[in-house]
């Protein structure tokens, strides 16, 4: 699975789209990426809000990305 899956499931359940930068600060919390982007210059310029946080958490779960 990937981001777009993800996104596309999020869009479903909770009626809002999220951005790459928020599944990415997720992965990288729970070390499933693989490298730092080399555009990024410190911490996420869009982290993910808390109150997306745990619903995109149990959709990467479901999805086996976590």
């Amino acid at each position: 699975m990937g981001y777009a899956e993800a996104r596309e499931l999020y869009k479903q359940r909770h009626y809002k789209v999220l951005k790459n930068s928020w599944i990415a600060n997720v992965l990288g919390d729970h070390g499933k990426t693989s490298r730092k982007s080399i555009t990024r210059k410190g911490n996420y310029k869009y982290p993910c809000p808390d109150d997306v946080r745990l619903k995109l958490e149990k959709i990467l779960k479901e999805l086996k990305m976590i």
